[in-house]
């Protein structure tokens, strides 16, 4: 059990070494008109894009929408103007 404290103690020693860090996927389709997906935390895209905010809160059914955290292939150029080379 004492072995297994300090394995314990080291792994988390280790851990303040490293930081979180922050991922979005950005997937651009140009067969369907150009179509700009992302997917990721909710906070993160909302970060980036604050247009994007209240589409996110207020579509529950929605297809993308599965995560109360994240999102996976939020269509972003449906809600901003955007195309693959911005």
């Amino acid at each position: 059990m004492i072995k297994e404290l300090e394995r314990w103690k080291q792994e988390k020693e280790q851990q303040k070494h490293f930081q979180p860090c922050d991922c979005l996927v950005v997937r651009v389709t140009p067969d369907l008109g150009e179509r700009i997906a992302l997917s990721g935390e909710k906070a993160l895209i909302e970060e980036i894009f604050p247009e994007t905010g209240d589409v996110m809160c207020n579509s529950v059914n929605a297809g993308w929408n599965q995560d109360p955290t994240h999102v996976i292939r939020f269509p972003l150029n449906g809600y901003c103007r955007l195309n693959s080379v911005q």
